[in-house]
């Protein structure tokens, strides 16, 4: 797969404008091309005929060293307004699980799931309340340089 795939640009820019967020330019593109590369992240597409992506999942692959296991994370999972109801999500949604469980994944985690819970629980996912995140400001210094001069090392 190929983020120069006929329709893959195209619907990802239908997502990043219903959410209000920014295209990416031509270095953001190279850094995904690269990763779907190094099968560090694969994306699962839905299509209606040969040509016509309506539907997009990724799959990015890491490991736990907690469970010590390897783990997928699911994410951008998006579905065009005009296809939903129709399967779509949940057709992705099974072939990320199919792909993780092939990779010999652990467990799946997901961002993803805001306002398609249902999907989720369908397929027997669960809410955790263990999962936390961060935001990384990548225009700024490196965390440890903030951090640190606020941090007290004992």
């Amino acid at each position: 797969m190929s983020i120069k795939d006929p329709g893959f640009l195209p619907l990802l820019s239908q997502f990043l404008i219903e959410r209000a967020r920014q295209l990416p330019d031509a270095a953001a593109l190279d850094v995904m091309e690269n990763a779907i590369r190094q099968d560090r992240v694969r994306f699962y597409m839905a299509m209606e005929g040969e040509r016509n992506v309506v539907g997009v999942v990724s799959l990015t692959f890491g490991f736990s060293t907690m469970r010590m296991q390897p783990f997928a994370l699911l994410a951008d999972l998006y579905v065009h307004p005009g296809h939903r109801g129709r399967g779509a999500a949940s057709a992705l949604l099974l072939a990320a699980m199919d792909a993780a469980h092939e990779a010999r994944c652990g467990f799946l985690t997901t961002e993803s799931a805001e306002g398609m819970e249902g999907v989720f629980e369908r397929f027997d996912w669960e809410r955790t309340t263990d999962v936390m995140a961060c935001e990384l400001n990548l225009d700024g210094p490196p965390p440890s340089l903030v951090i640190s001069s606020e941090f007290r090392f004992d």
